[in-house]
């Protein structure tokens, strides 16, 4: 069975989720991980994971969610949060660099103090970045997400660089770290990241869909679920000559 490592399926309606976990169970899917984009966000993933054996919730403050510096409230409440026996990976955190993302540094530090929080409870970190290719010269996102997760020392924990969508030479030095890549659907229609694939030791890739609400999307049929981790795993297979059953039970 295959494993969708980060989804955001707590945000959409309740309703939709018993058949969400349907369409994944006949897709094969087994076990879903729902993250937190905010302190609110963290406790529906993890009502949601409470409710559902196959969920499991991530918790975390998304970069682009902080409206201020992380608070000390923010932090006690996170870290309670991960010492939940549902919770099991510190996540979406990250760096964020768009055009209206919120202050660098407060990014920065709470990426920081968050890690801090996964170190406590020993919980893998999947990490969130994001640059504006139009504007490198002002912040470097990857090299600013690279730098904080080497001094934590994030590969004693484990994780992956979420929704992977950089070149092989950024891919090396995530490795280099100690964490995986996460493919999600961009594989089916990149060159680029097929070739970065290609590339990655296998047991080094695990599959996600992100799964978020898609309402730009007229047609509901076409929202992406966590059943359409089995197109990512089936992409990968024919890329690299392997069987689908080879990412099967491919966690953290």
């Amino acid at each position: 069975m295959l494993v969708d490592i980060h989804t955001h399926i707590q945000q959409h309606n309740p309703s939709e989720v018993p058949g969400m976990l349907h369409r994944a169970a006949q897709a094969g899917v087994s076990t879903i991980i729902a993250a937190g984009t905010t302190v609110d966000d963290s406790h529906k993933a993890i009502r949601l994971a409470e409710t559902y054996p196959k969920i499991y919730a991530g918790v975390g403050i998304h970069p682009s969610d902080l409206e201020a510096p992380i608070s000390p409230e923010d932090v006690a409440a996170l870290d309670e949060m991960a010492s939940h026996e549902r919770v099991t990976v510190m996540s979406e955190i990250g760096i964020d660099h768009m055009p209206n993302s919120p202050d660098h540094r407060w990014q920065e530090e709470a990426f920081a103090a968050q890690i801090e929080i996964a170190k406590r409870h020993d919980l893998p970190v999947v990490y969130h970045v994001r640059e504006h290719l139009d504007d490198l010269s002002r912040f470097d996102a990857r090299a600013s997400a690279l730098s904080i997760l080497a001094e934590h020392d994030v590969g004693q924990l484990g994780g992956a660089a979420h929704y992977f969508q950089g070149n092989y030479e950024y891919a090396r030095k995530v490795l280099d770290l100690g964490l995986k890549i996460s493919f999600a659907k961009p594989l089916l229609r990149s060159p680029e990241l097929q070739d970065v694939a290609r590339r990655v030791p296998l047991h080094n890739i695990v599959l996600e869909t992100d799964a978020y609400p898609q309402p730009f999307k007229k047609n509901r049929a076409k929202w992406t679920e966590p059943k359409d981790v089995r197109l990512v795993a089936e992409c990968l297979a024919e890329i690299l000559g392997v069987s689908t059953e080879t990412f099967h039970d491919r966690s953290l």
